[in-house]
């Protein structure tokens, strides 16, 4: 059982129906109408979900009965409520509102009055709240309406000012309402990028944004809108966005944690707030402790994490295939009282800036990268992007307690054990150098070979692992061979006549055909498209790539048979993985460094002893 209090403009706007489409609050909105719902009423709750937003306990009652109705309760005349809900301080002063009038009136004497004692407005937690793990907001908290006099307009070659104040929290945010208004500071525009969709091409603009909580969101304009504020939105200032959508995030594409985006429409309002107030409209940090690192492997889902600095690695770089610039990097090892150690990859200016300041300064700095990107790379290690704000010794109680940690506990660099150690995403090889071939000492699938990251892949270096795995199809469509010279292996051109030359113009008298053949790759774990050349191929195939054109030119049956036999046959095989930029993007790239019959004996040797590794005396 529980018990609920409605103000007097709550009734009011319940009975309005306009400001809650949702049919839930429709329903409710009857019984309020009804005078079944009222001050003082006793309702039995059947349906309800919960959720903890900020250290509040919300719950949203989908269906309930009204037991007893509110007699003789004593009726509130002023709606505070409203006021102070978005406030930072329940107050609301704190609103720039006047303080409603506090003229008292007439109540029945308590012992008429046999409901139980009602919570004040301001505490009242009765939420309109989607579902669990969703962000609510407060079921009687206000549609947001434009302050007088406030400048909302857009003109299209500039952002209008607005002082309004009234405006919804991003933690509030969810799909089941539209008339949201938010005020947050642009934290990141990303560049105007453009889309096929369905044959046409779209503008896409992304941007970050931070309230006064430290809650972020992610929204999308589109088309016009997304040229227009490429250009009229600035990073830093504070905005206010109102009449947008909200949706489901993507987990596959965005790097956010919140669980909801924003898609800003054609009807969209944008406008400069008046107060540029930006002390409070900082992301919120939620450190990760590095001994829990490794579960964030292979997400998208970005990282805060914090450590004691143990060791600098030299400067270096990394050039870039699409210009050749010299990207700068350096690495920074940090640690944390889990006894636990990162390795964390500065990129860019911070490379520079940050990590010179840290010279000497190990074991006496504490080193915090927010908004960073979780790679397998030697099993766990850290890479900051763009987007990542590093920090020496950031306020609060994290840096003294870390410090104090590591002084305390006499602990020393040597001591930490590195978090990405005996993970099954470490890559260690025999025979050294890009060529070597992976050791069979860890137990590596399919998932960890599509876990590689284009950030885990430095330029120029590969990554070897060794994976035991089928071929799960052969596409038919795809280009399989060339002609090519059989002592070089060389591509050649039909020059005509029989003739066939290199791109030099060396003539070819009998060219032969070479396998670039792609295939599906598939384990327990996942599968991965993978690109094997001619002697990987003829082991796959199972037959010389002039035998299989002479299949496809003879016979479309017997062609189609040759590439089902392929199938669904078992491999060891050693993935070597590379990053490329393509069109200024960088991509990884399987290709099939060796390809070998699997010998059962030995693996069950091989799983036999990784087995008995994990085991433990009793």
């Amino acid at each position: 059982m529980a018990t609920a209090t409605l103000t007097i403009g709550d009734v009011a706007r319940i009975k309005s129906k306009g400001e809650f489409p949702n049919g839930v609050v429709l329903r409710f909105a009857d019984l309020v109408a009804s005078g079944e719902i009222s001050n003082g009423c006793l309702v039995k709750i059947s349906t309800f979900t919960t959720n903890t937003v900020g250290n509040e306990e919300v719950l949203l009652a989908t269906e309930l009965t009204v037991v007893q109705r509110g007699v003789k309760a004593e009726p509130m005349d002023t709606d505070t409520a409203l006021t102070s809900h978005n406030m930072p301080n329940g107050t609301p002063e704190a609103a720039g509102k006047p303080q409603p009038s506090k003229t008292p009136t007439t109540a029945p004497p308590a012992k008429e009055n046999n409901t139980p004692q009602l919570s004040p407005p301001t505490d009242f937690k009765f939420s309109k709240t989607p579902g669990p793990g969703l962000s609510p907001v407060s079921f009687l908290s206000p549609a947001p309406t434009p302050t007088p006099g406030a400048k909302a307009a857009v003109t299209p070659g500039s952002i209008a000012v607005s002082d309004r104040k009234n405006y919804n929290k991003i933690g509030q945010l969810h799909p089941y309402e539209s008339n949201w208004c938010i005020k947050a500071k642009l934290e990141r525009k990303a560049p105007l990028r453009s889309s096929s969709i369905r044959g046409t091409d779209i503008k896409i603009l992304t941007i970050d944004l931070v309230d006064d909580t430290g809650e972020q969101i992610q929204g999308t304009f589109w088309r016009g809108a997304a040229e227009r504020y490429a250009d009229q939105l600035v990073e830093g200032k504070v905005y206010i966005f109102s009449r947008f959508k909200v949706k489901p995030a993507d987990k596959k594409y965005s790097s956010f944690k919140a669980n909801y985006q924003i898609d800003f429409t054609d009807g969209t309002e944008v406008s400069e707030a008046a107060d540029q107030d930006t002390t409070a409209m900082t992301a919120a940090v939620d450190v990760t402790p590095i001994e829990m690192l490794p579960r964030r492997v292979g997400g998208r889902a970005l990282v805060d994490v914090a450590g004691v600095v143990l060791s600098l690695g030299p400067l270096g770089t990394v050039k870039r295939k699409a210009d050749s610039s010299e990207l700068p990097r350096r690495d920074v090892t940090l640690g944390d009282s889990s006894g636990k150690s990162v390795v964390v990859t500065l990129w860019g200016e911070t490379a520079h800036a940050t990590a010179a300041q840290l010279d000497g300064q190990e074991g006496r700095v504490v080193l915090q990268v927010t908004q960073a990107r979780v790679t397998d790379f030697n099993g766990c290690s850290i890479s900051s992007l763009s987007k990542s704000v590093v920090t020496i010794n950031p306020e609060g109680p994290l840096t003294e307690e870390l410090l104090s940690w590591y002084s305390a506990s006499g602990m020393a660099a040597d001591r930490f054990t590195p978090v990405g150690q005996d993970l099954p995403g470490t890559r260690a090889t025999s025979g050294g150098g890009a060529g070597g071939v992976p050791s069979r000492e860890k137990f590596l699938t399919l998932k960890d070979v599509t876990a590689l990251g284009p950030d885990a892949l430095p330029d120029d270096k590969a990554i070897f692992q060794g994976v035991t795995a089928y071929v799960a199809m052969v596409n038919a469509d795809q280009q399989m061979y060339y002609l090519a010279n059989p002592e070089n292996g060389r591509k050649v051109v039909d020059q005509g006549g029989g003739r066939f030359a290199e791109a030099d113009g060396k003539v070819v008298e009998r060219p032969e055909h070479r396998y670039v053949l792609g295939v599906k790759l598939a384990d327990h774990t996942g599968e991965v498209t993978l690109q094997l050349f001619n002697k990987e191929a003829e082991a796959v195939m199972g037959m010389k790539a002039d035998d299989l054109a002479a299949l496809k030119d003879s016979s479309s049956d017997a062609f189609a048979a040759a590439l089902r036999s392929a199938a669904w046959r078992p491999w060891s095989v050693v993935v070597m993985s590379k990053a490329r930029e393509y069109n200024g993007e960088r991509r990884v790239r399987h290709t099939a460094h060796r390809v070998d019959t699997v010998d059962w004996a030995a693996e069950a040797q091989r799983l036999v002893g990784l087995i008995q590794k994990y085991e433990v005396a009793v």
